[in-house]
């Protein structure tokens, strides 16, 4: 495309725009179109780097159309779809309240997932054999048998309860369109007994019943018994057999993931589009 053409392209857009330098030398910029005057073009680099391009010194330019996105692609050619929930379809920890309170605690960063799920409660409760407050009391004790102090351990606890998740837009989107097209669509997590109701409360309640919970399953992912149980949980809601090859699941654990192939199902690491 030439110059005249770029005063068209929206701001935005990825583009390449290859303009010359005072030397004579031809070079590229490449990144995002965030400005435009009369005489120049700014380009932001993906390092954040703004650079001014003259409309004058402009050889040639291309729009970067995005790459597909390889997880919907792969959805999209299932029989029967399913995906893992927290970081997939669900994100936590939207404002940052984690790593405030890791620090206010004086716990280094990533420890306090760390201490939490590394509990016998949390392994109980992701097989059913306890519950969500149960683990929660379990992690407030730990927290104050370590001494930390006892408000801001109160503090933590009340916000973290009240952190449910927020809907991941892209993926929400892409499930209602699987579920459109007539794609039986589920969602796998090693989950706890509060799960249906984080999702109602969330605004994902459409998703309640097509939820396969680690908790109602008595095991959970990587184990293969916990894909066995899955797997016998999606042929009685359809009321058929289905062939393992048949199920294409999505993970941001890889583990998960390797261990979902092992049991037969086509399986992809998650990634964002």
């Amino acid at each position: 495309m030439n110059r005249s053409d770029l005063a068209t392209v929206p701001l935005g857009e990825r583009l390449t725009v290859r303009h010359r330098l005072p030397d004579g030398r031809a070079t590229d910029v490449v990144g995002t179109l965030v400005a435009r005057d009369r005489t120049a073009v700014t380009v932001r680099t993906r390092t954040g780097e703004d650079v001014r391009v003259d409309l004058a010194a402009v050889i040639v330019h291309r729009v970067v159309r995005p790459a597909p996105w390889r997880v919907a692609t792969f959805l999209q050619r299932a029989q029967v779809a399913v995906l893992d929930l927290d970081g997939v379809v669900r994100s936590f920890d939207a404002d940052g309240w984690l790593a405030r309170a890791e620090r206010d605690l004086g716990v280094d960063a990533g420890g306090l997932l760390e201490l939490a799920f590394g509990l016998p409660e949390a392994e109980a409760m992701l097989v059913g054999r306890s519950t969500y407050d149960g683990w929660l009391a379990a992690v407030r004790a730990r927290l104050l048998a370590d001494g930390r102090p006892a408000h801001v351990v109160g503090e933590t606890m009340s916000t973290w309860v009240a952190d449910r998740g927020a809907p991941v837009a892209a993926t929400v989107a892409l499930v209602d369109e699987l579920a459109a097209r007539g794609t039986p669509t589920f969602v796998f997590t090693n989950g706890t007994d509060r799960v249906p109701a984080e999702l109602e409360h969330i605004g994902l309640g459409h998703l309640v019943p097509w939820l396969i919970n680690s908790a109602d399953l008595g095991a959970a992912k990587p184990d293969l018994e916990a894909y066995a149980a899955a797997h016998a949980r999606i042929e009685a809601h359809l009321g058929r057999t289905v062939a393992r090859e048949d199920v294409r699941f999505t993970d941001d654990r890889p583990a998960n993931v390797d261990a979902a192939r092992e049991f037969g199902w086509q399986g992809r690491v998650f990634t964002h589009p």
